[in-house]
């Protein structure tokens, strides 16, 4: 359907001096009525106000299209306004958006679903030319105006595309708003899906979240997957597979040829999830555990952030006497530099506040989308709130999963009952947020709040008892820690070392402040994560003539990976040598974790390899060194437990390599 036959010269009005929403609307009302497309000029105004009421019309870059499906309307036309000045309150996706440039679209009743969907398309495509609607706001005429509209709907050559076999396809759609691209780009894939014959899977991220999300068995089985996103999305469960990424208004121009083009141009993702026997190697299948990760992924930021910001300050927190022994601690506020220390530690306890709350709250979001986050939020928050609950301490990372899974779940059912269509576009930003925060909350309150939080008070409480009265435990546990971290390499074991470490320090700053926090357990996470990449590679140095040619160069490469603490570096060659590899990397990381415990080292953020004693912020014996030593001592073990175990690589053995 092309733009011109919707409108002329009668139908636009260049320069409009409306001041306000209402104005406009009328003023475009009127303009249909006098050409002559409306019944009733005072009927279709309520249709098209009542439409206002449902969800915005305004979109950016001073555009709205407000639009309405009337028994009122004889045939579908568009009206347009350009204003001298912008209307700034109309609702947009856009909570900037000035509205000054206005495409009213009048359907009759028996169009809807069809023709008003190709006039948005079409609108929508010609708005996304870059330069477009600037082009527009230029032009002196209505005439001019009309061919620039025109000049977008011409139909390129149809180009004849065949794809060989019987091929699967997943694809991902989503734009920031969540609204007209993410299922104008998932119609027009779908469509050209059944064009090509071949099977399809699209899965939008929209404003009410995830809907129709790709199941595992459909990404298996996917021959390529399409992202046709305009914002960042989750890759993980990607890995190994083809994937080919562009924005979504490539697949709602040219469906046909951008599933053509993946086929052509697709790149395998990353070489996580390699296997060997049952263990999986770099990365987890546990769905759970999977959504724990995501929670943790942007609770990193804030770890780091209140971590060094809390650490800084607390160093200027110890009060000296005259012969330089520390004799208390605390601000001395009468001076500007101790008031700016003060704030600084109360900023970091600030963040570390927060960082369970938003913990849960993308936990919540991995699982329902969007709508889930206010529930995991506010749930975990006072499930953390010991003065709300009436107890000594709060849930912690416990209660905050809890929390989150339950959140998700209920996010997930309240989508699937079958809602009045007047109020699906409020359920995403409104219904479905409310009523999931007021369940999740009844339950924290009257179920599980108190029970949760007496059971982690008892469990850190005995933490906390065992390493402050016998010598040796910070050193066991560190040394398990540390094996669980080198035993599959970022896979689930690893995952659930890093995540309760994470834990215990959090919930344990909670419970007791900076100052009673156990450190433990994290900091022997982060001391181990690197041994195992930088094992391989100082093994490589050491025995020269036991490593091929080929895994010298895999060798420098898990040294960049593991110089910045990533574990999966080391991947390539457990696949090779998959006893050998892990034996040593989980002796040497619970080498690396047991003494950086036994030692009272205190990771509180930055990068957990040796070089986190420059990059970052943690505390030690010796400043610099203590780390140093801990982590290269779980590096050497590994490199010497390889090294004696591998037998020379003869010359026959080179050459298969090779081959």
């Amino acid at each position: 359907m092309n733009i011109k036959d919707l409108i002329d010269k009668d139908l636009i009005t260049l320069d409009s001096n409306v001041t306000t929403k209402e104005e406009a609307l009328m003023e475009l009302v009127e303009l249909l009525d006098k050409k002559g497309v409306l019944t009733s000029k005072e009927d279709f105004y309520k249709d098209v106000l009542e439409r206002e009421k449902v969800s915005p019309t305004g979109l950016e870059e001073g555009l709205a299209i407000p639009h309405s499906k009337s028994d009122f309307v004889k045939s579908s036309r568009i009206a347009v306004a350009r204003l001298v000045n912008t209307i700034d309150n109309w609702e947009s996706v856009d909570s900037e958006n000035k509205v000054n440039l206005i495409f009213l679209l009048a359907i009759p009743t028996q169009e809807k679903g069809t023709t008003h969907i190709e006039i948005l398309k079409n609108l929508t495509t010609s708005f996304m030319r870059e330069g477009f609607i600037e082009e527009l706001q230029r032009v002196k005429t209505k005439e001019e105006f009309i061919e620039l509209l025109s000049t977008t709907q011409k139909e390129e050559e149809e180009v004849e595309i065949k794809i060989e076999g019987d091929k699967k396809v997943v694809a991902i759609t989503s734009c920031p708003a969540g609204i007209a691209h993410t299922y104008m780009a998932a119609e027009a894939l779908v469509k050209a899906g059944k064009e090509l014959n071949i099977q399809i899977a699209v899965e939008k991220q929209g404003a009410m979240g995830t809907e129709d999300a790709l199941t595992e068995k459909e990404i298996a089985e996917a021959d390529v997957v399409i992202l046709a996103v305009n914002r960042n999305v989750e890759m993980d469960r990607f890995y190994g597979k083809k994937v080919y990424q562009v924005k979504a208004d490539v697949a709602i121009k040219n469906g046909k040829g951008l599933i053509a083009e993946a086929f052509e141009k697709a790149t395998v993702l990353g070489g996580k999830g390699t296997k060997v026997g049952k263990i999986t190697l770099g990365k987890t299948e546990n769905k759970a555990v999977a959504h724990i990760m995501a929670g943790l992924s942007y609770m990193v930021p804030m770890v780091i952030a209140s971590g060094i910001i809390l650490s800084i300050a607390n160093i200027f927190a110890f009060q000296k006497n005259e012969l330089g022994q520390i004799v208390n601690w605390g601000f001395d506020r009468s001076t500007s530099f101790g008031f700016l220390m003060a704030k600084m530690f109360e900023i970091g306890q600030i963040g570390f506040k927060l960082m369970i709350p938003l913990f849960a709250g993308f936990i919540a979001n991995s699982m329902a989308g969007r709508p889930a986050i206010a529930a995991g939020m506010i749930g975990a928050y006072i499930a953390n709130d010991a003065a709300y609950l009436g107890t000594q301490t709060g849930g912690g990372f416990i209660a905050a999963i809890l929390v989150a899974f339950l959140s998700g779940y209920i996010v997930n059912l309240l989508k699937k009952i079958k809602w009045p269509k007047v109020v699906q576009p409020l359920l995403g930003i409104m219904i479905i947020p409310v009523l999931s925060v007021f369940i999740i909350s009844m339950i924290v309150t009257f179920l599980v709040g108190k029970p949760i939080a007496n059971l982690m008070d008892t469990l850190y409480s005995s933490l906390t008892y065992l390493n402050d009265n016998y010598s040796g435990m910070p050193l066991i546990t560190g040394a398990i820690i540390g094996g669980m971290i080198g035993f599959d390499f970022g896979g689930p074991v690893n995952k659930t070392a890093l995540i309760f470490g994470t834990a215990v320090f959090t919930d344990t700053v909670a419970k007791y402040g900076i100052q009673g926090a156990n450190f433990v357990p994290g900091t022997a996470a982060q001391a181990a994560i690197s041994v195992a990449p930088l094992g391989i590679w100082l093994a490589a140095r050491l025995f020269r003539k036991k490593f091929t040619e080929q895994e010298h160069i895999s060798a420098a490469s898990a040294f960049g990976m593991g110089i910045v603490g990533v574990t999966e570096g080391a991947i390539p060659f457990v696949a090779a040598h998959p006893i050998q590899m892990i034996t040593a990397s989980v002796i040497g990381s619970a080498v690396a974790g047991g003494l950086a415990g036994a030692t009272g080292c205190k990771f509180y953020g930055g990068i957990g390899s040796p070089l986190g004693t420059f990059i970052g912020y943690i505390e030690q014996p010796i400043p610099f060194i203590t780390w140093i030593a801990c982590t290269f001592a779980g590096i050497l073990t590994t490199a010497l437990i390889i090294g004696f175990w591998r037998k020379p690589i003869t010359k026959e053995s080179e050459e298969i390599e090779e081959i």
